[in-house]
């Protein structure tokens, strides 16, 4: 009874409300003018991994898992909307390719890909579009496609690096991990709809973010190393990014107030790993 009062003042003020969620952000790409950025080409390739892993920080844009190790980049490019819809028009597509992991792009994401091929009809009228060089913004006839695309059960996906908004609500469709309950689930900032609620659950078990053996330790990990080190956080790579986020909702704070926070959520977080 003491650990459930405890959890529910947590929750209600006696640490900061935003100190116990983190926003996954939507992933903004600042391409470069003078870059060529392309799918077939191997500078191209090179050009688009380095944008787009610095638009994600270095982790998945899917399972937000680090992809970038000791300046490693191992990073795969991954088609949003699958290229072979249209070779011609979505290869090299640079709104439709983003950046993850190996097991997200060669697995997780695969899954459902032949029930969720385009029609005929569909592709015949995006191939009619005439495309610009080097094109870094979605098109509107891309959009189009992309919103007949997530339609389908088997595409319940955040495709990225643009991001999905919602069919009700207009909004963005944003995840948020609860540090508590050390879930992911649909950001509270927004007022989703059911079927909006229901397209995020389906992302987030597709890539397998809550499930008891894959979800990730690694914020406990550095919760713990906080306060043994007494509320000095140490600048180590982590291996996922919500324990940069949570860095930068430290960044101000004394080492005092540090300590203080990470010793209030350690208990509680950790024990959702063993029961």
């Amino acid at each position: 009874m003491h650990k459930r009062f405890y959890i529910n003042g947590l929750r209600s003020g006696n640490l900061e409300k935003n100190m116990l969620t983190i926003q996954i952000p939507k992933f903004q790409v600042e391409y470069l003018k003078n870059r060529k950025y392309a799918w077939s080409n191997k500078v191209g390739k090179e050009n688009l991994k380095e944008i787009l892993s610095s638009a994600s920080k270095g982790y998945c844009m899917y399972c937000y898992r680090r992809i970038v190790i000791d300046g490693q980049n191992f990073g795969h490019l991954e088609h949003s909307i699958e290229k072979d819809n249209s070779i011609n028009k979505l290869t090299d597509c640079i709104p439709n390719i983003s950046i993850s992991c190996s097991s997200c792009n060669t697995s997780l994401k695969k899954k459902g890909e032949k029930g969720r091929k385009l029609s005929k009809n569909l592709i015949s009228e995006f191939e009619q579009k005439k495309c610009t060089e080097n094109c870094t913004s979605p098109c509107r006839e891309y959009e189009m496609l992309k919103s007949k695309y997530i339609q389908n059960k088997e595409a319940q996906i955040i495709l990225q690096p643009s991001g999905v908004k919602g069919f009700d609500t207009g909004e963005e469709m944003q995840l948020e991990y609860d540090i508590l309950d050390a879930e992911f689930r649909p950001s509270t900032m927004y007022i989703y709809s059911e079927k909006e609620m229901e397209f995020m659950q389906s992302h987030i078990i597709r890539f397998r973010l809550n499930e008891k053996h894959q979800k990730t330790r690694q914020l406990i990990s550095f919760l713990e190393d906080t306060i043994n080190n007494d509320g000095r956080y140490t600048t180590m790579e982590y291996n996922h990014l919500i324990v940069e986020l949570f860095v930068e909702k430290l960044q101000g704070k004394t080492k005092e107030e540090v300590l203080k926070i990470c010793t209030a959520l350690y208990e509680f977080s950790v024990m959702k790993f063993y029961i």
